[in-house]
């Protein structure tokens, strides 16, 4: 019941199209592969998104070689769509993200998921959404890990 209504709280704030700069940000709550829910906040700076396989595993990757608490002393969001996955498929993969102490948030709605993916030339990057008070202030696009490094060091 608290998941349902998690959904259709997020799915209210994306009802009319894709992600754009000036959404408000603030009803965004889900949980992570540990079942922890996590919420847009006004310290939240960014919320990094994977769409598809490739960079999924590419984001998965480098923080997996950095601190366990590198996204949260950041006060960053790495959410990872797996609604596109076949359930049966999902069943393997969706334990297997334990295997990371980084949180893994896992968005499993097709319908929130595509109002993230509108816009499909950039699809197959990481998507970074750029938050001050819970608004998006910016969306950047990256194929490249080390661009991507570069962006959350600075």
């Amino acid at each position: 019941m608290k998941k349902t209504l998690l959904t259709l709280t997020t799915l209210a704030t994306f009802a009319f199209g894709s992600i754009n700069i000036n959404d408000d940000m603030s009803t965004f709550s889900h949980s992570d592969q540990f079942d922890k829910i996590h919420t847009v906040t006004n310290s939240t700076t960014q919320m990094i998104f994977a769409f598809k396989k490739a960079s999924g595993h590419s984001l998965k990757e480098f923080l997996a070689s950095k601190p366990n608490d590198y996204l949260t002393s950041k006060n960053i969001m790495n959410i990872a769509d797996v609604s596109a996955m076949p359930t049966i498929i999902q069943w393997f993969a969706l334990p297997s993200l334990k295997d990371y102490a980084f949180p893994i948030i896992i968005l499993n709605d097709d319908e929130i998921s595509e109002k993230f993916k509108k816009d499909e030339k950039n699809i197959e990057k990481i998507i970074v959404v750029i938050l001050k008070n819970k608004k998006v202030v910016d969306i950047k696009y990256f194929d490249d890990v080390k661009k991507l490094e570069i962006h959350l060091e600075k």
